[in-house]
């Protein structure tokens, strides 16, 4: 899978300050980490000019609750369609949300506070008087991400249902971030865990070379009939290997991160995207795991 490209897509993209430009994608992967919620039909969502200045109305009346009565800030919003921003020419045009505030001294600067994107990459369900961009990607604010969030329900009568990933879905992400990583051979893969039932902030950090991974994946293969009993024959081969070396049975812990260099993934629905091939990565597997819940 590859982002969908009016023109040419096989033109690489320049870099500046080791950040790509002229790339749609880039927008998601030049940043350090992003929320994702699912996304229930938009209706009656247009992106003619006027209809995106109404969003950009509405969604600053929201961001005026939120402003305290002795609060020198001032409040932003820009909402533009990214027809580029896709996983196909099948795929509605995403939709990108940029609040920034400033002081209301006339010198201020302004700065970004939160950024969120609506979008589809491959899931293009056909709803009746509805547009379907079936993933929010956020990062900033929460106060000012709620607002926004407020907003979008009321205008287009949906549901943003943020994602919570369990260990199985955890661990589909990280064996599929594997396939991109095979520059990176060398360096750690990192698995987070907490203990149940214990109030601490504590954290136990297991790493494995990403090789010793992508090994024990491979001799899986032939064994695995389909994918889901790959995930779990790959985890239990590790935690073979884990209880032989230090006789410790991870089965007992709550597995809350898994990190690559290029990627990473958390139970509470927080990514870190690299690479256009991790961002697709992330979808293609939010693809399976929405299919699955559908059923």
């Amino acid at each position: 899978m590859s982002a969908y490209y009016k023109g040419s897509p096989q033109r690489r993209e320049p870099r500046v300050s080791n950040r790509v430009i002229n790339d749609p994608v880039a927008v998601i992967y030049n940043q350090a980490s992003w929320r994702i919620s699912k996304v229930t039909a938009l209706y009656n969502l247009q992106y003619e000019a006027v209809k995106l200045k109404q969003y950009r109305a509405s969604i600053k009346q929201a961001l005026v609750n939120i402003v305290t009565t002795n609060s020198s800030l001032k409040y932003s919003v820009n909402v533009v369609g990214e027809p580029q921003l896709k996983y196909s020419e099948d795929d509605s045009d995403a939709l990108m949300i940029t609040v920034s505030s400033s002081a209301s001294s006339e010198n201020s600067k302004s700065a970004v506070v939160y950024e969120a994107i609506l979008l589809s990459w491959g899931m293009c369900n056909t709803v009746p008087e509805a547009i379907h961009l079936p993933y929010l990607l956020e990062r900033g604010e929460q106060k000012v991400g709620t607002a926004v969030k407020t907003a979008f329900a009321s205008i287009f009568d949906c549901r943003i249902i943020p994602f919570s990933f369990n260990q199985r879905q955890i661990l589909q992400f990280a064996f599929n971030f594997i396939e991109n990583e095979t520059s990176n051979l060398d360096k750690p893969m990192k698995f987070i865990y907490s203990t149940p039932n214990v109030d601490t902030k504590d954290k136990l950090t297991l790493s494995f070379e990403i090789q010793d991974v992508y090994l024990i994946l491979n001799s899986m293969k032939e064994e695995a009939k389909k994918r889901s009993e790959l995930v779990f024959l790959t985890y239990q081969g590790l935690q073979n290997q884990i209880f032989d070396t230090f006789e410790f049975d991870i089965a007992v812990l709550n597995l809350h991160e898994v990190a690559l260099p290029k990627a990473s993934v958390k139970d509470n629905g927080t990514f870190k995207m690299k690479t256009p091939e991790m961002v697709n990565s992330v979808f293609t597997v939010l693809n399976e795991i929405c299919t699955i819940d559908a059923v």
